[in-house]
């Protein structure tokens, strides 16, 4: 069995009526202090693109966007550097980058799903990222052709253990065609991104046609054994010294301008916006070169269907002195700027660049985006997995603490549960929601019958699921919501490693009648608590409206359930707990019978629709 890297609360066996718990996280033994070494003297300037024909010299891919096939039509085709899309594009999980975007394999497809769950553990050939066709047609051994990249194992993730391989491969175009490994990096967790320079002089790979693979060895049944590759670059007459490119890049994406939180209810935001306002951030720049005077900016902007608004920082000259070759980080000050709360009155999103003003070759790595969401829930990760977080105790709680900053209905929770060596899809947890009691969980605030599971989705990486409570709750001031599991096994939800609001927000407890504690793993376990928030079409207001007035009776029933309404045309469905929908039929004013005497004797969820979509639910029993 490998040993894989994950946080959980393991139990260990003493003896037969003995256990041992803890929280726990396996370092990574990252040397993030070493230095990145960059040889080259070349102008990307003139780079050729994908869209047409084989490539020609130079070939460069820092991964800072986009480049494997897509058909979204925002991606320019000329963009595209590779034939296939396993890896994932992404600025969080590498450690000192040499800049911003890396490609991640893992033991995951393109889809986000692991390659093979059964057994769990599957190992195997995993992720590969094949070239398009590169022009070296006419060059020979004189011509000093070389192909440069930098490779990390682990970063923020799971690091790969000895047994754990990434190869490279080169392509020959002559004859029938024949793939070839030239160089490999064996697993491990305590080095930080190497250069790697080797050169191209064989005939049979000095032809129109050559391509270059990357391919990781791992195992197939989770999001593990994390490598990542960036700044991969094919030239011809290349010298190598140290440090010698006119290169400035932002190093990693922002996630928020706010101070707690990356998104939160817009009308929350509305209550106070300066008050949720961050007084900072921290923009991350490495200067790959002897760079004596580099000159920043900061931007941000707004998008939408009306409206387009930019606002910049001041320029700022960073201190030359001792940036050579060198990681920079630099304190911004927001200077009291605040959000547009003209905008919307319910949702709103804004772009938030922030860039790096240059004049050197490469300058789509001179920025970092993301979106600044204000939707209907609340979150304090950044969107992305790079651990898991678990505990495998049957009656186990997980909580983490949110703050309504107004009165609101909360209707439900979006969880990212991580496909993590085991298909634990059929397993079941019931949701939760805590007062608060001094700074940790309380009282349970409402009774939630319905099982759910985790769920694993192939359409994408970080894709959240969205789990809603039995009932809606009225909410204000400090909560918690969570799980309780049934089972021993751990689900393993995602922890996102780039923020860190476990320490002060997480609780677990180990069982029933164990005490609450409060979590010491760093990173930020991804729940996030969803409200109604000005919405419409979703639930109904907790305490039902007027106009809507539902009574559902006998409860428990035998033979007929009749529900009691001051509206027409509207739609009930029944469903049981797993969410499969038994029974559907139309309603209308007055008092509805329900004949569910083809219902087993169980527990079932009533759904009632009027025509503006507002949703009631209910529950009741079939004795």
């Amino acid at each position: 069995m490998k040993n894989f890297h994950f946080i959980s609360l393991v139990f260990f066996s003493l003896f037969a009526n003995s256990f041992f718990a803890q929280e726990m996280e396996r370092p990574l033994s990252m040397n993030v202090e070493q230095a990145i070494r960059f040889e080259k003297e070349k102008s990307f300037s003139n780079i050729n693109r994908g869209g047409g024909g084989s490539i020609s010299l130079p070939f460069f891919d820092d991964f800072s966007r986009y480049s494997l096939p897509t058909i979204d039509p925002e991606i320019p085709v000329e963009w595209q550097r590779w034939e296939d899309a396993d890896v994932y594009i992404n600025g969080t999980f590498p450690v000192s980058p040499p800049t911003i975007g890396v490609a991640t394999f893992d033991g995951l497809a393109g889809n986000g799903y692991p390659y093979q769950f059964n057994p769990p553990d599957a190992y195997g050939a995993a992720d590969s990222l094949t070239s398009l066709p590169i022009n070296l047609g006419g060059l020979g051994a004189e011509d000093s052709v070389r192909i440069m990249f930098f490779y990390e194992p682990g970063g923020l993730g799971n690091s790969p253990n000895a047994e754990d391989s990434l190869v490279l491969e080169f392509y020959s175009p002559f004859g029938a065609g024949q793939w070839m490994r030239k160089w490999s990096a064996a697993g491990s967790a305590d080095i930080a991104f190497q250069n790697i320079i080797i050169p191209i002089t064989e005939p049979e790979f000095l032809l129109d046609g050559f391509k270059i693979r990357f391919r990781n060895y791992a195992t197939l049944s989770c999001n593990c054994d994390h490598w990542h590759i960036d700044f991969v670059l094919i030239e011809s007459n290349f010298s190598y010294t140290e440090c010698v490119v006119d290169e400035l890049a932002m190093e990693y994406p922002n996630n928020t301008l706010l101070d707690e939180y990356t998104a939160m209810p817009w009308t929350h935001f509305l209550t106070d916006p300066a008050s949720f306002m961050a007084d900072n951030f921290i923009a991350y720049e490495r200067n790959l070169g002897p760079t004596e005077n580099i000159v920043t900016g900061y931007r941000i902007e707004l998008h939408d269907e009306d409206d387009d608004l930019v606002w910049d920082f001041p320029n700022q000259d960073i201190n030359p002195a001792n940036n050579f070759c060198s990681e920079i980080q630099r304190t911004v000050e927001l200077d009291g700027f605040v959000y547009d709360d003209s905008v919307n009155d319910t949702t709103a999103v804004f772009d938030v660049s922030v860039y790096a003003i240059t004049t050197d070759a490469t300058p789509q790595n001179d920025t970092a985006r993301f979106k600044q969401v204000f939707n209907n829930y609340y979150a304090y990760d950044d969107g992305s997995v790079e651990r898991a977080y678990s505990v495998n105790v049957a009656g186990g709680k997980v909580a983490m603490k949110f703050f309504a900053e107004t009165p609101d209905t909360l209707l439900g929770v979006f969880m990212h549960w991580i496909p993590f060596q085991n298909d634990n899809s059929n397993e079941t947890f019931l949701l939760r929601i805590w007062a608060n009691s001094g700074g940790e969980p309380g009282d349970e605030l409402i009774e939630n019958f319905t099982f759910h599971s985790p769920n694993y989705y192939q359409d994408g990486y970080n894709i959240f699921s969205y789990y809603e409570y039995d009932d809606p709750v009225p909410m204000n001031g400090a909560f918690y919501v969570g799980w309780v599991q049934d089972s021993d096994v751990q689900l393993n939800i995602g922890n996102d490693k780039n923020t860190n609001r476990n320490p002060t927000n997480l609780f677990y407890q180990l069982g029933a009648g164990a005490q609450w504690a409060q979590s010491t793993v760093t990173g930020s376990v991804m729940i996030r608590p969803v409200f109604k928030s000005g919405m419409t079409g979703v639930w109904n207001n907790a305490e039902e409206s007027e106009d809507f007035v539902l009574n559902v009776f006998p409860n428990p029933v035998t033979d007929v359930l009749n529900i009691a309404l001051t509206q027409n045309n509207c739609v009930v469905e029944v469903m049981d707990m797993s969410g499969r929908l038994l029974m559907k039929q139309a309603l209308k004013q007055g008092v509805n019978r329900l004949d569910v005497t083809t219902l087993a004797p169980s527990l079932y969820t009533l759904r009632i629709t009027d025509k503006a979509a507002n949703i009631i639910v209910k529950k009741f029993i079939r004795e």
